[in-house]
């Protein structure tokens, strides 16, 4: 059966894992369209735009990295705290599948980016639960929510998620709180003075300010409506299924899972809060998504229910790529 084979330790996944995403994301490559035309951005996407000189096709190459990278480190992430209780491979392969699922995302973009950095966050709350360096993980965690938000302003947001996170795991208290907070403040300071002594902090708030206001607007075919409607019926699916077994976990893995949903609904109320967050929102997604989805195909007993379901889960996302 596929999903038996999938969910197995096999290392070739992780080497068809990459190629999958080339053969999904070609178009980034054959057509390069930039997903941030003519806009300004914030200080840490605007280095890598310099660094790539500001081609289309080298921010891609980037973008694409970024993505296999995150898939394998999703796999490293559940075999460190393995709160999905078994080694797979699967959010790998699952990971691939929803990170190119919407095309109009074929591309590099400042969320992206956030998105890699948000996912050391994540690490970083997760090794608070250990308990041994809670002061220099939460700085940690702070720190990369910090590096986010001069990358993708509405990552800023994820500070909140921080504070909720360590009230999930216990932490909640005075020391934490102040270190992450000033881990948070450390990239933006560092940004603020940079531009300070070049005399250009002005322009940093005017570009702060375009990005706050820019109103979003976008049109998607009816097919890629229809794909993130069977994305979120199978992430409420998976939640309920996570929900009716949670008495069963380890209390780590539960406040694990929780931290991971929390994470989910930040990016939901962002695109609710921020007239200026739309689509991009769908890489912050990304982490948490893959975890609920992937939660449910390794652990609930095989049926050939649940077989169809992955299939259907599986073609819709590349039929997304030819009618999208």
């Amino acid at each position: 059966m596929l999903l038996k084979t999938l969910k197995g330790r096999h290392y070739l996944l992780l080497f068809l894992v990459p190629v999958l995403f080339l053969f999904l994301w070609i178009k980034a490559f054959i057509s390069p369209v930039s997903l941030t035309p003519g806009q300004d951005q914030m200080p840490l996407y605007e280095l890598l735009q310099q660094l790539t000189g500001g081609s289309i096709i080298a921010l891609n190459i980037v973008g694409a990295a970024i993505l296999i990278l995150l898939s394998l480190l999703a796999v490293r992430l559940n075999e460190r705290y393995v709160f999905i209780r078994q080694r797979t491979d699967l959010p790998a392969f699952v990971f691939a599948l929803i990170a190119t699922g919407t095309v109009s995302l074929y591309g590099m973009h400042p969320a992206l980016l956030a998105s890699f950095l948000l996912f050391f966050a994540i690490d970083s709350v997760f090794a608070v639960y250990h308990g041994s360096r809670t002061l220099a993980k939460s700085f940690e965690a702070g720190m990369f929510v910090g590096l986010a938000t001069v990358t993708y302003l509405f990552s800023g947001i994820y500070l909140l998620w921080f504070w909720v996170a360590l009230a999930f795991l216990g932490y909640f208290r005075p020391r934490e709180i102040l270190a992450g907070l000033v881990g948070f403040l450390l990239p933006v300071f560092v940004v603020l003075s940079w531009y300070f002594l070049n005399d250009n902090l002005t322009g940093l708030f005017q570009t702060i300010s375009s990005l706050y206001n820019f109103e979003f607007s976008a049109e998607y075919s009816m097919f890629q409506k229809v794909y993130w409607g069977i994305l979120a019926a199978f992430v409420l699916f998976a939640s309920a299924f996570m929900a009716n077994v949670v008495e069963e976990k380890k209390i780590s893995s539960r406040k694990y899972f929780m931290i991971l949903f929390v994470f989910f609904l930040t990016a939901i109320g962002n695109y609710f809060i921020f007239s200026s967050a739309g689509t991009e929102l769908y890489f912050l997604l990304l982490i948490p998504t893959t975890f609920i989805v992937s939660h449910y195909f390794v652990l609930s007993r095989y049926s050939w229910v649940k077989e169809i379901l992955f299939i259907v889960f599986v073609v819709a996302s590349i039929l997304v790529h030819f009618l999208g």
